[in-house]
C-alpha cells in the first residue's frame, strides 16, 4: 500500500491506496506525524500549499512531493494552488468532465474544468472559520463562532446566531449564484464539494451539488501518479 497526503492550512488528509482503491481515509492537524504509520507505506507522496510542510519530507527516502508543474492538467496558470489542481484533476477521474468543484476548506475555492478536462478557473473567498475569526479578533464585542450542525435562520435573535447566519448564509448565496451560472453554461457538468466543511454544507444545500467527496484531492494525487485520468 501507499500513502497519499495532502496538507492544507489547517488539516492533513492522508489516504491509503492499495491498486485503484481508496482503502483508508483520515483527517489530522498540520503538525501531525505518525512515525509507525510512515514506515508501513511502501511509498509515500505529499502535497501542499503551505511550502514549510514540505520541508520535513525531503530527506524521507521513499517520500515524493508533487508541485504543480507535476500535475497533468491544462490551462493553469503560474501561482495556481496545487490543491485546486488535485481538486480538478481528481474530479475529472472520479466523475468526468465538465466539473465545479467547490472546495469547503480553511479558503473556499471554486474551480471548473470544460467538456476537454480544460482549467476555466474559478474564484477564491475566506473559509467560514477565517470569516468567524476575522470578526472576533477585528471588533471589540465580537464572540468567536462556530460552524454550527444546523443552517442558521436567515433572520437570527442572538448575537452568536447572528454572525454565523451572516457568515454562512451570505457566503452560500454567492456560492449558489456562481453554481447556477456555471449549470447554465455547462449543463450536464456536475458540481462537487470536498473540504472539510464540506459534508456539513451538502447536509444543508444538497440540491446545490451533484457529489460530496471530502478526498477528491487524493484522487487528483493517485491520478497524477498512475497518468489515469477518465474522459
Amino acid at each position: 500500500m501507499w500513502l497519499a497526503i495532502n496538507i492544507g492550512n489547517s488539516r492533513q488528509h492522508w489516504g491509503w491506496f492499495h491498486g485503484n482503491e481508496l482503502l483508508l481515509t483520515s483527517d489530522h492537524p498540520p503538525d501531525y506525524w505518525d512515525e509507525e504509520a510512515l514506515d508501513k507505506a511502501e511509498s509515500i507522496v505529499v502535497a501542499s500549499v503551505v511550502p514549510d510542510a514540505l520541508e520535513r519530507w525531503s530527506s524521507m527516502p521513499k517520500a515524493q512531493t508533487l508541485t504543480l508543474d507535476r500535475v497533468p492538467i491544462q490551462g493553469g496558470y503560474e501561482g495556481l494552488g496545487v490543491d485546486r489542481a488535485l481538486n480538478i484533476l481528481g474530479a475529472s477521474y472520479r466523475y468526468g468532465y465538465p466539473t465545479l468543484v467547490v472546495d469547503f476548506g480553511t479558503a473556499i475555492t471554486l474551480s471548473a474544468t470544460s467538456h476537454s478536462g480544460q482549467f476555466m478557473g474559478g474564484c477564491i473567498m475566506p473559509g467560514f472559520g477565517l470569516q468567524f475569526k476575522s470578526l472576533h479578533q477585528h471588533t471589540a464585542l465580537l464572540p468567536h463562532v462556530k460552524l454550527p450542525t444546523v443552517l442558521p435562520p436567515a433572520m437570527a435573535f442572538t448575537t452568536e446566531q447572528s454572525i454565523q447566519s451572516g457568515v454562512i448564509q451570505v457566503t452560500l448565496a454567492g456560492i449558489e449564484q456562481f453554481c447556477l451560472a456555471w449549470r447554465q453554461r455547462q449543463p450536464q457538468g456536475k458540481v462537487i464539494a470536498t473540504g472539510g466543511d464540506s459534508a456539513t454544507v451538502y447536509n444543508w444545500l444538497p440540491h446545490l451539488f451533484n457529489i460530496q467527496d471530502s478526498y477528491v484531492s487524493l484522487w487528483g494525487m493517485y491520478a497524477t501518479i498512475t497518468g489515469l485520468v477518465k474522459h
